[in-house]
């Protein structure tokens, strides 16, 4: 009975808040029934992810995957050593012509692409005031002449008057103060004389000076060849090289000698030699190559950049073109000029792809592949101590062999030891020989020549 009153008193207390407390505790289950949701959610996400790793494990048997790699056979071959670099086309002899006087340009008988032989006339300056100035010292020449005439002959009256004196001044019909007075008035007419002739050598060599200059208002072509560049138009004032810089009006070429004059990296340029062969391979006729030698090397360097991160040292090396047929070469032509430096025949060599370096030998790449193709010289510093390896494959699986290396071209590198030769050694891709191969990888051999994901 006490029980009963004591429930019956407090539902009273709890129903006078029911209209409040309701609405909070249908929210605070439902939340609980959403967490619940989600954690089996999430549960049953994680299992289904295990249960297909579990799969996947079981299909591939828990072996590691192979990777797929390209190979040859190491053998014999034929290397040749190359150092490559661009330049332009230049002829033998080339040469800028000036006036040497200065005046307006009257006459220009001959255009660019003209040929012209040695002595052609190129271009005629007015000669107007070099006329002038010629017909003045001539005048001057002749006025001193005759000076010269008039002195010559007072001088030989004064030797007739003094060889009388003497007579008389032996007979001593004349006084020694009037026999001095002759003598002097001789000695005066030949100083004269010897002053005028001074004059007229002074005149001679004016006049010879306004005459050539009058000569060198015609300009004349110093060589055989083609009028290359002009510059100048007829009706244009130029100025002399007498005294200045002097204007150029044109350049005259000699075609039937051509050079390609490449600029070689520093590094390279102490392996070419003079009467290396070259291959040159001219931009504006690209189904042609040119064969050539180097006829000379530059002692001084070319710096480009100076300051800058693209700071450069080069030396310009000269390539004779030995037989350039028919071909229409101009000056000015882009060129890239192959130069064999050296050549090995017969060695053993692998694929230039196939050999990479390993820093203290781990599986870190080293970039050498990398700047053997840019630099297109393949040539290995052995005194590194990062070692040079190739990788073979024996019995499916990759076997790191450490080689040294010679020489290389652009597809081949020579190996002076660690290798035999009949080898299988892997070349490809770049990636599996520079970074993800090691000893006792799993390999998977694929040469059907379709290109794997580097």
């Amino acid at each position: 009975m006490a029980v009963g009153t004591k429930r019956g008193m407090e539902m009273p207390a709890a129903g006078a808040n029911g209209a409040s407390a309701q609405p909070v505790l249908n929210q605070t289950l439902e939340a609980r029934r959403k967490k619940r949701r989600r954690t089996r959610t999430i549960i049953m996400i994680a299992g289904g992810v295990v249960l297909i790793m579990i799969i996947v494990a079981l299909a591939t048997g828990g072996k590691e995957k192979p990777i797929t790699v390209q190979t040859e056979k190491v053998g014999r071959h034929t290397i040749t050593e190359v150092v490559q670099a661009t330049g332009k086309i230049q002829p033998e002899v080339q040469v800028k012509v000036s006036p040497e006087v200065p005046g307006e340009i009257i006459e220009l008988p001959f255009k660019e692409g003209d040929h012209v032989k040695k002595g052609d006339l190129l271009a005629k300056i007015k000669p107007t005031t070099f006329e002038y100035q010629y017909a003045g010292a001539e005048a001057q020449l002749n006025s001193a002449k005759a000076q010269a005439e008039q002195q010559r002959a007072t001088m030989i009256q004064g030797e007739q008057d003094l060889k009388r004196g003497q007579t008389l001044l032996a007979q001593h019909l004349i006084s020694e103060q009037d026999f001095d007075a002759l003598k002097a008035k001789h000695d005066a007419a030949e100083a004269g004389m010897n002053s005028a002739n001074y004059q007229a050598a002074a005149a001679t060599s004016q006049m010879r000076q306004f005459q050539e200059a009058l000569r060198k208002t015609s300009v004349l072509s110093p060589m055989n060849g083609v009028i290359t560049s002009l510059v100048s138009q007829l009706g244009e004032k130029v100025v002399g090289t007498s005294s200045f810089a002097g204007t150029e009006m044109m350049t005259v070429s000699d075609l039937t000698v051509m050079n390609a004059m490449v600029d070689v990296d520093e590094n390279d340029v102490v392996n070419i030699k003079l009467g290396d062969n070259v291959k040159i391979s001219i931009d504006a006729f690209p189904k042609q190559i040119f064969s050539g030698k180097v006829v000379e090397i530059a002692n001084s360097a070319k710096l480009t950049g100076t300051g800058t991160q693209d700071q450069s040292t080069n030396f310009t090396v000269k390539v004779r073109l030995d037989d350039f047929g028919a071909a229409d070469l101009r000056p000015g032509m882009t060129c890239t000029s192959r130069i064999e430096t050296q050549t090995k025949e017969n060695v053993i060599a692998v694929p230039l792809l196939s050999v990479t370096r390993r820093d203290n030998d781990d599986a870190k790449a080293a970039d050498s592949v990398k700047k053997v193709r840019e630099s297109n010289k393949g040539e290995f510093h052995e005194g590194d101590e990062t070692p040079t390896i190739v990788f073979s494959v024996v019995k499916g699986e990759a076997k790191k062999v450490h080689v040294k290396t010679g020489i290389s071209d652009n597809a081949y590198v020579e190996i002076l030891s660690g290798l035999q030769g009949g080898e299988e050694v892997i070349k490809g891709n770049f990636r599996a020989v520079s970074k993800d191969l090691d000893d006792s990888k799993k390999v998977k051999v694929d040469n059907s020549g379709k290109t794997v994901g580097d």
